[in-house]
């Protein structure tokens, strides 16, 4: 039998050559072979299996905010996280949360605020999902989410399920040692406090991205790590390279470790122009930057 017949039988929710266009926020990749939703944990251990008995790859896509995909696409499965991955639950007496994975940052925050629950605020505008925001230990230089933290569950692609308190958990800036873990859901510590005080604090916040980030473009967030004690987007607009421009990407005007797909934009052009921004920033700087941005 072959993976199509396979994903048929199992009645899993499948597309063949999926355009990764539609499912990153940069707008950009070629096709997933086998683009898979999955629903329940039943669903996903079909798929681990399927995954190994045929020798493919396998992708966990989020809100695909920090993620670039080749323009020649990827050969193999492609996951999504729906249903009981997109479920939230508090638990009152304890005033903690837990969130599946696929659940988006902001719905989370509007859930907490519905709630009366602070600690999550300084998440405000990140686009992720909590898997993908964890994996990356996603944040501002106010706050990261593993700072809210309590507990990961994760499944590895034996289907081996394994809950991990964050005292277990190598993190530091924009990286974690959960890379090649799957995430299942994340509980958070929170804090009960008055909803004007939650709504008045975010509306700020969502107001200074307002004024520094180029909301309402095709971009993927912050291209490239902040070095020590340094901002990325200020060595870039040090070294002249706001507006800087191959083809149909270039340097945002308003945040220079933003890049911008102005339309139609390939993969090509925006690993050209990584490779410009590094190149001037080092020759000029001495300092190397790190990417950020995922390349698949």
């Amino acid at each position: 039998m072959n993976i199509v017949d396979e994903l048929k039988k199992n009645n899993l929710k499948f597309r063949l050559n999926e355009s990764m266009k539609k499912h990153t926020t940069l707008r950009i990749g070629g096709n997933a072979k086998y683009y898979i939703e999955v629903y329940n944990i039943s669903e996903l251990n079909t798929v681990l299996s399927l995954s190994k008995n045929f020798n493919l790859s396998l992708f966990i896509i989020g809100a695909g905010s920090n993620l670039l995909v080749s323009d020649s696409g990827i050969d193999g499965f492609v996951l999504r996280f729906k249903g009981e991955f997109e479920k939230i639950d508090f638990i009152p007496e304890k005033d903690e949360c837990i969130a599946g994975s696929g659940v988006m940052l902001p719905f989370l925050i509007k859930k907490c605020v519905d709630m009366k629950y602070s600690g999550l605020e300084q998440l405000s505008g990140i686009p992720g999902t909590v898997g993908g925001g964890i994996v990356m230990n996603a944040g501002t230089n106010k706050q990261t989410i593993f700072e809210n933290l309590v507990e990961v569950t994760t499944i590895n692609k034996n289907s081996i399920l394994e809950t991990l308190p964050k005292q277990k958990i190598n993190y530091s800036y924009r990286k974690t040692d959960l890379e090649g873990k799957i995430i299942l859901n994340a509980k958070f510590k929170l804090k009960r406090k008055s909803q004007q005080e939650i709504v008045e604090k975010i509306t700020e916040i969502l107001l200074e991205r307002s004024k520094t980030q180029p909301l309402g473009t095709l971009n993927a967030g912050s291209i490239f790590k902040n070095p020590e004690n340094n901002f990325a987007g200020k060595l870039i607009e040090e070294c002249g390279l706001k507006g800087f421009k191959i083809g149909n990407v270039y340097v945002s005007d308003k945040h220079a470790n933003f890049i911008i797909n102005s339309g139609n934009a390939t993969a090509e052009e925006i690993k050209q122009l990584i490779f410009e921004i590094r190149n001037r920033v080092y020759k000029m700087k001495g300092i190397k930057l790190e990417l950020e941005l995922k390349i698949i």
